[in-house]
């Protein structure tokens, strides 16, 4: 169990972080006083510092600058060091600028309603253009959010809910800029429903709806991070309920039946007592004042929140937690990795990489399949499959936890 020290005394990390306040006066005395917190995820001295960040009457614990990769490799707050980014990096759909994250989303924020469209600019022939930075899906940031905020990785112990998402969430994303403007007004995470805060919560999603409330200029349109909790077909499209809170999301039938196909499988979660699904969407105020759905994306999970790519993974994911082992999935929409192995054990040295096959018998996937074994035993890395089709997850085999595998190749 990972534990952080507030002040003089010490906590489970999971409680902070999933109740943040239980423990704001600790947390405010703390940070009065000495000014941060300690992680217990090492047993070296001194331990690494957190940042003790106010959000509203409440207060919650973030990673310090530049001592991410000090942490241990399950901890939430664990990241690898980061070199000085090179010329390409400055291309990139995510980046970090002074040491804030700056995204750019395939997305336009704000409709104007004055404004018309620009024409295309074409180069005249033989003409050089000046390289146009990368813009992400949706998707792509939700996943993205979710690597940085520690989300995709699992100490080995512990628990984590809705209210743990939300706080690493609001903390590692509180400063990003999205096309230029700033997070806090655009991006709202929804918080888990608490009838004691009730005032609180629907207060500060109104204020956030507030913002979208269209002007003579043009219609705002913000971003929403929830749980599904339900959808269905309207007699105009469809309809989202996030399952911290009873709003409505409303969506044409065009994009609701997007929906549908491009994330079946997420939405495939809802209900079920193992998993959830993750939603993010870009929404607007209607003329009759609804939340009205423009564009959406879905990513599955397991109870823990942890993002996977099918009922295979969920199954496997819930077999490491179960063995309290300590992992991470990594993220193909995140990286330019050469290849994304479905999860890494962080607990053995060197790390293992363990594949889950769904699909064997797809001359297609049998084939990136083989390359990623070629990929693998050339970097010698040690991997471990489960044909999730075939055999039963009981039958993996899995490496004793602190031991050194042997080399691959």
């Amino acid at each position: 169990m990972i534990t952080v020290r507030i002040g003089g005394s010490e906590f489970p990390l999971d409680d902070v972080m999933e109740d943040p306040g239980r423990y704001a006066r600790q947390l405010e005395r703390a940070k009065t006083i000495q000014g941060f917190a300690e992680c217990g995820c090492v047993d070296v001295r001194p331990r690494p510092k957190l940042v003790i960040r106010r959000h509203r009457d409440i207060f919650l614990l973030a990673r310090w600058p530049e001592q991410a990769h000090h942490h241990a490799g399950g901890c939430p707050f664990h990241r690898h060091a980061q070199g000085t980014p090179g010329t390409g990096d400055t291309l990139d759909a995510f980046r970090m600028r002074d040491g804030h994250h700056d995204i750019r989303l395939d997305a336009t924020l704000s409709v104007s309603t004055h404004t018309p469209a620009k024409a295309v600019q074409r180069a005249a022939t033989g003409q050089r253009t000046k390289a146009q930075r990368r813009s992400a899906g949706l998707l792509a940031f939700l996943e993205y959010a979710w690597e940085q905020a520690g989300l995709n990785v699992w100490g080995g112990t512990g628990s984590r809910g809705w209210s743990a998402c939300w706080s690493q969430l609001t903390t590692e994303l509180s400063d990003c800029r999205i096309n230029g403007k700033a997070a806090d007004g655009l991006l709202h995470v929804m918080r888990r429903w608490d009838p004691a805060r009730k005032g609180e919560i629907l207060a500060e999603f109104e204020a956030w709806q507030g913002r979208l409330t269209p002007t003579s200029a043009g219609n705002p349109r913000g971003i929403v991070i929830g749980e599904i909790e339900s959808h269905e077909a309207t007699q105009y499209g469809g309809k989202i309920v996030l399952r911290q809170s009873t709003q409505r999301f409303f969506m044409s039938g065009p994009h609701y039946k997007g929906l549908q196909k491009s994330f079946g499988t997420a939405l495939a979660g809802i209900g079920k007592t193992d998993q959830r699904c993750v939603a993010i969407l870009l929404v607007e105020k209607s003329p009759s004042n609804y939340l009205t759905v423009v564009d959406v994306a879905a990513m599955l999970a397991n109870r823990q929140f942890l993002p996977c790519d099918s009922s295979h993974e969920v199954v496997m994911a819930d077999h490491l937690v179960a063995r309290h082992r300590a992992f991470r999935k990594p993220l193909r929409n995140v990286g330019r990795a050469e290849v994304h192995p479905d999860f890494v054990l962080t607990d053995i040295e060197p790390e293992t990489v363990i594949e889950v096959l769904g699909m064997t018998g797809n001359p297609e996937y049998d084939a990136r399949m083989a390359a990623k074994r070629q990929h693998y035993r050339s970097a010698g890395l040690p991997f471990i499959e489960w044909d999730a089709v075939a055999k039963p997850i009981e039958s993996v085999q899995l490496p004793p936890a602190g031991t050194r595998t042997p080399d691959a190749r």
